[in-house]
C-alpha cells in the first residue's frame, strides 16, 4: 500500500496544510476520576508467549531524498531522555548494485546504537525483470521466471555487500508487497513459495544473513499459505514478514503462522494514515492499539514503522518526536529485545488495552491503552509475586512520556493507577530482589571515521536546525560555503536572535568536545562579529549563555566559529548550539557545522584578513595598476563578489560603482592625476614610472593567449609505456526532472582509491550528442582518456575523476529530436539535473572533494 507516488502527494498535502505541534512533556494534570466497573488486571509471570526483538523504521533516501541526520539517528536508535528506543532499522536494497552504499552510512550509526538490521527488495534488477500491466496484481514489472537464480544472487550480493561495509545484516526478504505491486514488482504466491523452495539458500549462502519470506501489504493469507504448503520453502524460509495496511484486529491472528516455529515480523505501517499530522491527539493513540493488537493477537515479534521521518512519523521533519512517536515510545524504551511477552487481563474495561513483557532483570512492563472517552482508576496486580518498585511513564493529550516515580503498592503484590482518558501508560515493575530502573543512561555519541558526531551541510535539508528568536530558517544557495545549499536565518529583529540545534541527549554534561561552525553575511555592515553559542537551564530553571567561540569576518566573506576543547557545563540540561550576532540584525548564512571528539581539528573558513580598503587598489596588493583596472572593467559589467573589491573600485566614494570610477582609475594609471579626489583622499602608491607605457587591450589580450595552450599536442593523444591510464565506467542516477535514470560515463583515475578525494571535472557533449561523445565513440578524435592520464603523469594536472553526462533533460522525450525552443529547453533543464542530482550522486557514490575549489566543467557549446 506504501505506494510512492501516493505517499508523496500525501506527505505533500499534510505539509501545505500546516501542523499542530503539541507540547513536550508537561506537569501532570488532574484528571476526573470516574467509578466503573473494571475487572482487576493481574499479570502472570509464569505463561509466556513470544520473544520481542523490537520495534523500528526505516531510513529509505532515493525516496525522500536525503538520510536521517545524525541527530535524528540518534534520536532513534538512542534510549535515553526524549529518545524513542528504537531496535530495530530496515532498508532498501536497490536493484542497481551501484547504489548499494548510500543504505550503508545510517546502518552502520543505528548498529552502533544498538539496532538490529534488516533489508527489503522493491524490484529485480532491470535486466532480468519485464513490465508488466501496472496494475495491483501485474505490477509495474515482474521478475523473468528465466532469471530466478540471478535474482537470489543479486540479493545474496546485497547482503555480502552490507557485511563487507560492517552491517550485520540480520535477514533480507524476497519481496515488498508482492500483492499491490502497482509502482514495484509483482509476484504470483505459488512462483513465491517456489522461488524460496529453489534459491532460498542460495540468497543467504556465504552469508549470516537469514531469509525472510516475501511482506504482503494487508498480512494476507494467500501469500504464505503456499510457504506453509512447501516443506523445502518452510525449510528455506527463516522468518515470516508482513504489512499491516488496513488489516483489521480479527485479520491479524494467523494460527498456521503462529504455530510454524517460525518469527512474525510485522514491517511496514504508518498509523491510522497519512494525511494528517503525526501529533493530531488523540489520534495518535491509535498507534498504540494497532501495537497492542499485533503483540497480543498477532503473537508479532517485531513492529516495523513505515519511514521514520515523516509529517507523518515517529520523527517530524523539524528532528522532534512527534505524539505519534511518544505513544510508540511507550513500547519502544520499556520492551527491549529479548523481553518476554507474558499474560495479563487484556481488557479490564471497556476499549482499554493491557499488555505485559517480562525482562531478565527481575522486571514487567506493563503497557496500559485506554482508547475510551474517561478516565479511571484501574487495580494492577502481579498475583502471588512481591512487588519492589512501581514506576510509570504517560503519554495523554498533554502529556509526553510523562514520569512518576514509585507508585504505591497495596498489599505487597498490588498498585492502582490513573488511566486518563485516550492515554498510553507503561508500568515498570520491579519484583521484590530486582533492581529498580533508573532514567535509561544516555547512549555515548557515535564518531564516525573523522571524530565527527554529526556532521551538517545542509546539502540534504535544513535538518535539526530552527529559529532561534522567533526567526525563520531555509536553504540558500546564494552563497554556501562548500556544497550548493547553506542556511539561511531571517526576520531578525535583535542581535540574539539567530539559528539553533538541540543538541542530541547523547552529548552529556560535563563532557568536552570540538564544535565548529562557519559563518557569513552579504547584506550589512562592512564586517560583522559572530558569536557561536550554547544556551541550557540548570536543575532550578535559570538560563545560561556561553559562548563556545566568536569571529569577525568582512562582509561576503565565511568566516569559522571552532573550538576544540568545548566543556558542556555539568548542570546543563537540554543544550541547544546557536549562532548570533554582535549588533547588527541582517540577514546571516550558516554552514558545514559540526560537533566532534574533543581535540578534533574541523577544516573550515579560518579567520579571514580584515582588509583597510585602499581606492582603486581591488587585488590588495598595495598599488594600483593595469590589473586593478581589469578587474573594476570586469566588475563592472559581471558583479563584485567580494565587497573589498567593490568598494576599493568605488574611487570617486559615490555609493556605487560607475563608469567614472573606471575613467578616474585609468586617469590615475596614466598619471593624469596622482590621487583620487573625493571624500577621504588618499594618495594610493604608483609603482610604474611616468615612462611606462600602457599596454591596450588588444596587446594585453595577446600576452595572455599566448601563456594559454589551445590545442592539444599529438604526443599528448598517445597511449605511453609506463603511464597509467584511468578506468572508464558507466552508471546511472535518477533524475528528479525527467523522472526517470539517466546513464553517465566516468573516468576513474589509475589506482582509484575510496580513502582519497578526488575533485571533479564535468565535461559536456554538444547537440544531438551523448555522454559517449566526449569519452568513448569520440575517443578516435579527442583521446580524452590520454590526454588527461599523460597530462597526470607529467604534474601538469592532479588525479581527477571526470564524469561525462547524458544532457539532454526532458521528461517528455528521451533524447533530441530537433532544433527548436523545445529541445533548447530540454538541454537548458540540465542545470537543474547537474545540481540537484548528478553531482549529489557523484558525491555520494564515489570520493570526491566538493566545492567550487574543486568542480570544474568542461565541453562543447
Amino acid at each position: 500500500m506504501t505506494r510512492f507516488s501516493k505517499m508523496a502527494k500525501s506527505a505533500l498535502s499534510v505539509a501545505l496544510a500546516g501542523a499542530m505541534v503539541l507540547s513536550g512533556t508537561a506537569l501532570i494534570p488532574e484528571f476526573d476520576i470516574e467509578t466503573q466497573a473494571a475487572d482487576l488486571c493481574t499479570v502472570d509471570i509464569s505463561k509466556t508467549y513470544q520473544t520481542i526483538r523490537g520495534f523500528g523504521g526505516i531510513n529509505l533516501r532515493e525516496w525522500t531524498g536525503s538520510d536521517l541526520t545524525d541527530a535524528q539517528v540518534q534520536k532513534a536508535f538512542g534510549n535515553g531522555n526524549d529518545e524513542l528506543g528504537l531496535s530495530i532499522l530496515r532498508v532498501y536494497v536497490n536493484d542497481d548494485s551501484n547504489a548499494w552504499n548510500q543504505a550503508v552510512p545510517v546502518a552502520k550509526k543505528a548498529q552502533a546504537l544498538g539496532a538490529t538490521v534488516f533489508a527489503t527488495p522493491w524490484n529485480p534488477p532491470a535486466s532480468i525483470r519485464i513490465n508488466g500491466d501496472g496494475s495491483l496484481t501485474g505490477g509495474k514489472y515482474q521478475l523473468r521466471k528465466d532469471k530466478w537464480a540471478e535474482y537470489a544472487n543479486h540479493l545474496n550480493g546485497f547482503a555480502k555487500y552490507m557485511e563487507g561495509q560492517g552491517v550485520k545484516l540480520y535477514s533480507i526478504s524476497v519481496q515488498n508487497e508482492p500483492d499491490y505491486a502497482e509502482d514495484w514488482t509483482y509476484w504470483n504466491p505459488n512462483d513465491l513459495a517456489s522461488f524460496i523452495a529453489q534459491y532460498g539458500k542460495n540468497v543467504t549462502a556465504g552469508t549470516n544473513v537469514k531469509l525472510m519470506s516475501p511482506e504482503s501489504f494487508q498480512y494476507r493469507k494467500d501469500i504464505y499459505t503456499p510457504i506453509l504448503n512447501n516443506p523445502q520453502a518452510m525449510a528455506n524460509c527463516d522468518l515470516f514478514g508482513t504489512h499491516f495496511y488496513g488489516t483489521q484486529r480479527s485479520g491479524m491472528d494467523f494460527p498456521a503462522l503462529e504455530n510454524s516455529g517460525k518469527e512474525i515480523w510485522m514491517t511496514e505501517v504508518y498509523v491510522p494514515n497519512s494525511s494528517s499530522d503525526a501529533d493530531t491527539y488523540p489520534e495518535a493513540v491509535e498507534v498504540a492499539q494497532n501495537i497492542h493488537n499485533g503483540l497480543v493477537v498477532g503473537n508479532l515479534n517485531a513492529y516495523v514503522w513505515w519511514y521514520i521521518r515523516r509529517s507523518y512519523g515517529l520523527i517530524k521533519e523539524n528532528g522532534r518526536i512527534s505524539k505519534r512517536g511518544y505513544c510508540m515510545a511507550q513500547y519502544s524504551k520499556f520492551v527491549r529485545p529479548g523481553d518476554v511477552r507474558v499474560e495479563v487481563t487484556e481488557q479490564p474495561a471497556k476499549d482499554v488495552y493491557v499488555s505485559a513483557y517480562k525482562n531478565s532483570k527481575n522486571q514487567v512492563s506493563i503497557v496500559a491503552v485506554n482508547m475510551s472517552n474517561d478516565g479511571y482508576a484501574q487495580q494492577f496486580s502481579m498475583g502471588n509475586n512481591k512487588i519492589g518498585n512501581v514506576d510509570r511513564w504517560r503519554t495523554s493529550a498533554n502529556e509526553n512520556l510523562a514520569k512518576t516515580e514509585n507508585l504505591e503498592v497495596t498489599n505487597g503484590s498490588t498498585f492502582w493507577a490513573q488511566l486518563p482518558a485516550k492515554s498510553v501508560s507503561t508500568f515498570v515493575v520491579t519484583m521484590d530482589g530486582g533492581v529498580v530502573p533508573t532514567d535509561p543512561t544516555p547512549t555515548e555519541p557515535v564518531a564516525d571515521e573523522n571524530g565527527y558526531f554529526f556532521h551538517d551541510t545542509f546539502e540534504n535539508g535544513i535538518g535539526d536546525w530552527t529559529g532561534h528568536g522567533g526567526t525563520e530558517v531555509s536553504l540558500s544557495g546564494r552563497n554556501p560555503y562548500e556544497g550548493k545549499d547553506a542556511l539561511i536565518v531571517q526576520g531578525r529583529t535583535s542581535a540574539w536572535m539567530g539559528m539553533e540545534k538541540k543538541l542530541p541527549s547523547s552529548f552529556i554534561a560535563g563532557k568536552t568536545y570540538s564544535f565548529s561552525v562557519n559563518v557569513c553575511e552579504m547584506d550589512g555592515a562592512d564586517t560583522d562579529t559572530y558569536y557561536f553559542k550554547l544556551n541550557y537551564t540548570d536543575a532550578s530553571g535559570k538560563a545560561h549563555y556561553v559562548t563556545i567561540a566568536d569571529g569577525t569576518a568582512p562582509n561576503g566573506q565565511w568566516v569559522q566559529l571552532s573550538n576544540e576543547h568545548f566543556t558542556i557545563p555539568e548542570d546543563a540540561i537540554d543544550p541547544i548550539i546557536y549562532v548570533e550576532t554582535a549588533d547588527s540584525t541582517t540577514n546571516f548564512y550558516i554552514d558545514d557545522v559540526v560537533g566532534a571528539v574533543e581535540g578534533t581539528k574541523v577544516d573550515g573558513a579560518g579567520t579571514p584578513v580584515i582588509k583597510t580598503v585602499l581606492r582603486g587598489d581591488l587585488n590588495g596588493d598595495g598599488v594600483v595598476n593595469v590589473i586593478d583596472y581589469a578587474l573594476a572593467k570586469r566588475g563592472l559589467l559581471k558583479g563584485f563578489g567580494d565587497t573589498y573589491v567593490q568598494k576599493s573600485a568605488d574611487v570617486n566614494q559615490s555609493g556605487t560603482v560607475d563608469v567614472s570610477d573606471l575613467v578616474t582609475i585609468q586617469k590615475f594609471i596614466t598619471k593624469k592625476i596622482n590621487k583620487f579626489d573625493a571624500v577621504g583622499t588618499q594618495t594610493p602608491t604608483v609603482t610604474e614610472p611616468v615612462t611606462t607605457t600602457v599596454k591596450s587591450m588588444q596587446e594585453f589580450t595577446a600576452e595572455c593567449a599566448s601563456k594559454v595552450a589551445e590545442y592539444d599536442t599529438a604526443d599528448s593523444r598517445v597511449e605511453k609505456d609506463g603511464t597509467q591510464y584511468g578506468t572508464i565506467k558507466s552508471g546511472t542516477y535518477y533524475s528528479t526532472t525527467c523522472k526517470r535514470e539517466k546513464p553517465y560515463n566516468i573516468l576513474l583515475p589509475a589506482g582509484y582509491d575510496s580513502s582519497k578525494k578526488y575533485p571533479v571535472l564535468y565535461v559536456m557533449h554538444g547537440y544531438w550528442e551523448n555522454q559517449n561523445r566526449m569519452i568513448t565513440e569520440g575517443n578516435g578524435t579527442m583521446y580524452t582518456r590520454q590526454i588527461i592520464g599523460n597530462a597526470i603523469a607529467e604534474g601538469a594536472a592532479e588525479d581527477m575523476i571526470v564524469v561525462f553526462p547524458y544532457i539532454y533533460s526532458s521528461a517528455t522525450q528521451a533524447s533530441c529530436s530537433g532544433m527548436d525552443d523545445a529541445n533548447n529547453a530540454a538541454y537548458d533543464n540540465f542545470i537543474n539535473d547537474l545540481t540537484k542530482d548528478l553531482m549529489p550522486h557523484i558525491e555520494s557514490t564515489y570520493s570526491v572533494k566538493t566545492g567550487p575549489d574543486n568542480t570544474a566543467i568542461t565541453g562543447f557549446s
